[in-house]
């Protein structure tokens, strides 16, 4: 497994911690030379995943919501959502940090062309 991959821009390592920090695969910058990067071999298989992923997730987040309102009845009242990030944010830091692996692992970075 290796520790960094170059930035095809200005070539400094980027290390699994930087595809960590970004915020999709599709939005992604090199954060020494600010180089927008793009990356070509792993990013569909990924969305194929997510489409499988984020339904599960939505789902497991709504059953916990359920439980919870049979002990709590004010949960039924509060965004699915927040009950998520409140009680299931660890297994989608998993799913995230499974993807900035992949792609660091497998991927094949490359520039954007300038539009």
């Amino acid at each position: 497994m290796k520790t960094s991959t170059p930035c095809t821009g200005c070539h400094k390592p980027l290390t699994i911690q930087h595809f960590e920090d970004f915020p999709t695969p599709f939005n992604m910058k090199c954060p020494h030379c600010r180089a927008k990067l793009k990356e070509t071999k792993m990013t569909p298989l990924l969305l194929v995943v997510a489409m499988i992923i984020i339904p599960l997730l939505i789902l497991l987040g709504i059953k916990v919501q359920n439980s919870l309102a049979g002990y709590f009845p004010i949960v039924e009242k509060i965004p699915t959502g927040i009950v998520f990030l409140a009680f299931c944010y660890p297994i989608y830091a998993l799913y995230e940090s499974f993807n900035a692996a992949v792609i660091f692992n497998k991927g094949n970075l490359q520039l954007k062309k300038r539009q």
